[in-house]
C-alpha cells in the first residue's frame, strides 16, 4: 500500500508527461498514445508490452545483463527487481493505476533531514529539497501552487532552521506543475534566480489546451535562466551540475548535488524524470546522464517522488528517529556504480523491446 501511496502521483505525472511531451518524438514501435488520451497502460507512452517485453532476446540480454551486475547482493537485487520490466520502476503505481484503484490522498510530511546540508518536505507523494551553502540556499523545486509554496514549503524551511530569505536559486526539476508551480513565491517575494532547461521554460509557456481551467490560471515563473547539459551552478561553496535528460518532459534535469554526512563529503545524484526513455535519444541522455554520475563517484540516488526507488518514506522516517544511525539513501562507490549499470542495462532493454 505504501508503495501505492507514495508513487501515486508518479504515475499521474508520468502519464501527462510522456502524452504531452513525448508522444510525438516517438518512432516505429514506440506505442500508442498514453494514459492522457485514454489509452492502456502496456505498451503507451513510451513503454514495451509485457509481451513485447519477454519476446524481445535483447531486452532479456540486458535483463540477464542488470541481474548479473546485481549479482549475491540484496540490496542490488531489489534495485533490479525495481528497475527492470516492461514498466520500469513506475510499474507498482502504472498497474494499479490501470487497474482502477485510487492512491490514498497525499499527506503533508514533516521536513528530514537527509544529509548535513539537504533536507525534504512536502508531501508524501511530492516535495521540494533544499540545499544549504555558505552564500545562500539551493531550492529544488517547489511544490503545485503559490499557496504551497506559502503554507507549506516556506514553513518547513523555517522548521527546518533555514531562512526562506536565503533562498537564492530555485531550480525546476521538470516542467510539470507539482514541480514549478509554487516558484513564483519565492521569485516574487525573494528575488530568487530561477532555472529550468530551455525546452521545459517553453513547454510551460505554451497553452495546454487539455489544462482544467484553475490549473490554466495558476501564476507560472517567469523565464529566468535557460539551463544547458552540463551546466554548473554555483552558490557560495556547493556547484550542482545539471544534465538534461529528456523523456519524462523533453527537458527534464538530472542533477550531482554535492553532499555531507556526518561531516563525510559524497555526492548525490536527481533524477527529476525518473527512468522513462521513450526512444533512442532519450536512452542515449540517460546514460550519458549517468555516466557522469558514476565518474563523479555518486553514491546517493533521489527522485521529486519519494518511493519511486525504494521504501524512502521509510528511510526518512527512520533519519527523523534516528539522525546519527544508517542512512538507507547511502551506498558505497563501488555499490552505487553497479546500480547505475542496471539502470542504464534496464532502461536500454525496454527501448531495444519496442524495436528502437
Amino acid at each position: 500500500m505504501r508503495k501505492w501511496l507514495v508513487a501515486g502521483a508518479v504515475a499521474a505525472c508520468a502519464a501527462v508527461g510522456v502524452e504531452s511531451q513525448v508522444g510525438a518524438q516517438q518512432g516505429p514501435g514506440g506505442g500508442g498514445r498514453g494514459l492522457a488520451a485514454g489509452g492502456t497502460i502496456a505498451g503507451t507512452g513510451g513503454y514495451p508490452t509485457p509481451e513485447q517485453y519477454a519476446a524481445s532476446k535483447d531486452a532479456q540480454e540486458y535483463v540477464a545483463k542488470a541481474k548479473a551486475i546485481a549479482g549475491s547482493d540484496t540490496r542490488l537485487l531489489m534495485r533490479f527487481e525495481n528497475t527492470c520490466g516492461a514498466l520500469g520502476p513506475q510499474r507498482p503505481a502504472l498497474e494499479a493505476q490501470n487497474a482502477g484503484q485510487k492512491p490514498a490522498p497525499p499527506a503533508v510530511m514533516q521536513p528530514v533531514r537527509i544529509f548535513d546540508n539537504l533536507w525534504y518536505f512536502g508531501f508524501n507523494t511530492v516535495g521540494a529539497w533544499a540545499v544549504r551553502t555558505s552564500g545562500g540556499i539551493i531550492l529544488i523545486d517547489a511544490l503545485n501552487t503559490v499557496q504551497e509554496a506559502e503554507t507549506i514549503v516556506e514553513p518547513a524551511l523555517r522548521q527546518a532552521g533555514l531562512n526562506p530569505a536565503d533562498v537564492t536559486y530555485v531550480i525546476v526539476g521538470h516542467g510539470h506543475f507539482d514541480h514549478f508551480g509554487g516558484v513564483p513565491y519565492f521569485q516574487d517575494k525573494y528575488k530568487a534566480r530561477v532555472a529550468m532547461s530551455a525546452l521545459d521554460w517553453d513547454f510551460i509557456e505554451r497553452p495546454n489546451p487539455n489544462a482544467n481551467p484553475a490549473q490554466a490560471s495558476r501564476p507560472r515563473p517567469k523565464r529566468d535562466i535557460a539551463v544547458t547539459d552540463g551546466q554548473k551552478i554555483t552558490v557560495g561553496d556547493t556547484t550542482i551540475t545539471l544534465m538534461v535528460t529528456p523523456g519524462h518532459t523533453v527537458g527534464s534535469l538530472a542533477f550531482l548535488i554535492p553532499v555531507t554526512y556526518q561531516g563525510k563529503p559524497l555526492t548525490a545524484l536527481m533524477l527529476s524524470g525518473a527512468n522513462i526513455t521513450p526512444d533512442r535519444a532519450t536512452l542515449n541522455a540517460f546514460t550519458k546522464a549517468l555516466d557522469s554520475a558514476k565518474a563523479a563517484g555518486a553514491q546517493a540516488l533521489f527522485n521529486g517522488h519519494p518511493g519511486l526507488f525504494g521504501d524512502e518514506l521509510g528511510w526518512m522516517d527512520a533519519l527523523r528517529k534516528n539522525p546519527k544511525g544508517p542512512n538507507e539513501f547511502v551506498y558505497s562507490k563501488d555499490q552505487f556504480g553497479k546500480f547505475i549499470d542496471i539502470m542504464k542495462a534496464c532502461a536500454a532493454s525496454r527501448v531495444v523491446a519496442m524495436g528502437l
